[in-house]
């Protein structure tokens, strides 16, 4: 079956790419295939990427063609004219099936894995939990949480007088975790001060990883094709039975996120309806009562709802940690950027209270710190799309095609893969300067490059792709922003940040993380902290 399976795949694509032939893409200049069967895959998807994604974009520009699977041409594109067109319009351009439909297998039907109306639908009934209104009343949650991660690190810390290595990312993946459990969902995963192991919390930390390994990247390719193996259970049977460790892995990865979510929200549910719930205003306690008082034609259906559990605790756990994880790495290396942003947080913290919403986003060099490592780090560093018809794509300037001519537009073929590069378009000497690749907090404290400024970029968040834009931006960048200010506050408010002897290095991935070396998958980051004490 699994053989008739690969058989029936590489037929299509072989088929997709006759049909193909001969297009319009074949006159875009990029790089040569890595093999015939998987074209640029692995290049572009595997842990050490970074180069080949940086040498593309410097040596063809905005627009590439990159070769994908079995023969098939891509596009890898950050030009702003035409990811405007990319994102914003759905009737042409959309998530591919391969990715939805994986993330709907794998998290239900949550924001993330439906389109068209439905997605329309549920946006609209999750868009008031996102307001500024609302993410006032979540602050003092963010402090609860973070005042326990600061008690923690602090117990494990000696007296300010000596140092100690510790592995940040750990302690931001769970602090994110609480964070999202409780203002997202309502519930506790983690004490923070004590050290208690959970399944949830394990395959949450893991779910990423394991979905975006190159050899499940490629298999989920195909999904959209494994409807005609049979029906639901023998596809899961097939999936379980692969000779592939990381796909099994990742079956009972799903399990557990999806038994935990079902146990959670049905508690959830039987609280608000028996009244016992009318006070809390996590995410999903609001999207309940919202759904309960909506008409017949709003509400949302109970798999939707539990698919947007799984789906907000995806979207904000590993994103947040790493945006975190990778802030506090950058003030260690840069020790002045490090006392200059403690200062102005001990500023406006002398009264000695916590600082609220409007005080978090009233510290420029706060806010400076979290949008560059943002623009020059961004999480996730790439965005897939497909053509689902004909289209015309326009170029903010020309490129050079393969025959010497100049294309001012590009015909794009229906079926057309197309690879948004969030970290090229954040990248791009051409918008942000010669300095593009340097980390400067300092350069939000002055007006940004006219190129940017003129660019007409389609991001929701400062002139960047890091929260994407369009109709599928991130729903929840406001909260994740929110996040971050109140942590990092903290975090350099009570200790200091050095470099360890460990070495860093950052994975490729479709959220990246860091290890200690190119060897290793396990993800971890150490740094040397130092506990602050006053007087």
């Amino acid at each position: 079956m699994i053989l008739y399976a690969a058989i029936f795949c590489m037929t299509f694509f072989l088929w997709k790419r006759f049909r193909l032939a001969r297009c319009p893409l074949d006159n875009v200049p990029g790089p040569l295939r890595g093999s015939f069967l998987l074209g640029n895959a692995l290049q572009m998807s595997g842990r050490h990427a970074w180069d080949f994604h940086a040498q593309i974009a410097q040596r063809y520009g905005p627009v590439v063609k990159v070769h994908w699977l079995f023969g098939t041409s891509a596009l890898y594109v950050f030009d702003p004219l035409a990811l405007n067109q990319i994102v914003k319009d759905e009737g042409k351009f959309d998530e591919p099936e391969w990715y939805t439909q994986t993330i709907h297998m794998m998290l239900g039907p949550g924001l993330l894995s439906v389109t068209g109306d439905t997605h329309k639908k549920q946006r609209k009934m999750i868009n008031p939990v996102f307001s500024a209104k609302h993410l006032r009343t979540v602050v003092p949650i963010f402090y609860r949480v973070t005042d326990k991660l600061i008690q923690a690190i602090s117990s494990r810390v000696p007296t300010h007088a000596e140092e100690m290595d510790v592995e940040i990312l750990g302690w931001m993946s769970r602090a994110a975790l609480e964070l999202i459990g409780q203002a997202g969902i309502g519930y506790s995963f983690d004490p923070l001060t004590e050290d208690v192991q959970d399944a949830y919390a394990e395959a949450v930390k893991y779910f990423v990883l394991y979905s975006t390994l190159p050899d499940v990247l490629l298999l989920r390719q195909v999904s959209p094709y494994l409807g005609h193996l049979g029906p639901a259970w023998m596809r899961r049977w097939i999936m379980e039975n692969l000779p592939v460790p990381n796909i099994r892995r990742l079956v009972q990865i799903t399990d557990t996120l999806y038994e935990r979510s079902l146990e959670i929200f049905r508690a959830k549910r039987v609280a608000i309806e028996a009244g016992d719930d009318t006070d809390a205003n996590d995410i999903m306690s609001i999207l309940l009562r919202e759904n309960m008082k909506a008409s017949d034609e709003d509400r949302l259906p109970e798999d939707q709802l539990l698919g947007q559990m799984s789906t907000i605790i995806f979207a904000a756990m590993d994103t947040t940690s790493g945006a975190l994880t990778r802030t506090l790495q950058l003030l260690a290396e840069h020790p002045g950027v490090q006392t200059k942003l403690r200062c102005e947080i001990l500023e406006a913290k002398a009264a000695g209270n916590d600082l609220d919403y409007d005080q978090l986003h009233a510290l420029p060099y706060l806010d400076a710190v979290c949008r560059e490592t943002l623009r020059l780090h961004p999480p996730v560093p790439q965005a897939f799309r497909k053509a689902v018809e004909d289209a015309v794509l326009p170029l903010s300037r020309p490129i050079r095609a393969t025959d010497g001519t100049l294309l001012h537009e590009l015909t794009v073929p229906r079926g057309t893969d197309i690879f948004i590069s969030i970290l090229a378009c954040n990248r791009s000497k051409a918008l942000w300067g010669t300095d593009a690749e340097e980390w400067k907090p300092e350069r939000w404290l002055a007006p940004l490059p006219e190129a940017i400024e003129s660019a007409g970029i389609p991001g929701v968040y400062s002139n960047m792709m890091t929260f994407m834009g369009g109709p599928r931006a991130c729903i929840g960048f406001t909260f994740s922003q929110l996040e971050m200010k109140v942590v990092l506050s903290e975090m350099i408010a009570n200790f200091t940040f050095a470099l360890s002897e460990k070495p860093i290095i950052w994975n490729f991935s479709g959220v990246s993380y860091p290890s200690v070396s190119v060897e290793s998958a396990k993800q971890e980051l150490w740094l040397t902290v130092r506990t602050l004490h006053e007087g």
